[in-house]
């Protein structure tokens, strides 16, 4: 029986800057990272910009709300730090929610509460949502 998996990220991407740099003004370890130009987390070609990576997943839709929070609590208080960082830098905010729900899941209501929401708009983050049923 496959499982349902959702994925939650929060990405700091741009052409050109240091992660450990990004690392040490958040006190924040990023899940994954990826430089332009290599190969790591890469399966086929180089990577086209340099990425920093906060990831959360779980096996359930039920209260993704919450989930999301998850990320942003962690960073939540470090608004302006971000918001400096990004005038800075030539660099783009991303929130992404991938997933995967397969027949068994239980369905549930989709939503993000307002506080979320105003939370990534505040950072001028972009928000992707990809949830496909199986």
């Amino acid at each position: 029986m496959l499982q349902t998996e959702v994925i939650i990220e929060f990405i700091i991407c741009g052409p050109d800057f240091n992660p450990d740099s990004i690392t040490k003004l958040l006190e924040i370890s990023p899940t994954k990272y990826t430089i332009r130009g290599s190969m790591k987390n890469c399966k086929y070609s180089p990577a086209i910009e340099t990425t920093w990576c906060l990831q959360h997943c779980i096996n359930s839709l039920n209260d993704l709300d919450h989930q999301v929070r998850q990320i942003i609590d962690r960073i939540e208080n470090k608004l302006n730090i971000l918001l400096k960082f990004k005038e800075e830098n030539d660099i783009d905010f991303i929130f992404t929610i991938y997933g995967h729900v397969y027949k068994n899941e239980q369905r549930s209501d989709i939503y993000l509460k307002k506080n979320t929401l105003d939370f990534i708009s505040d950072l001028g983050s972009k928000l992707t949502i990809d949830i496909e049923f199986w």
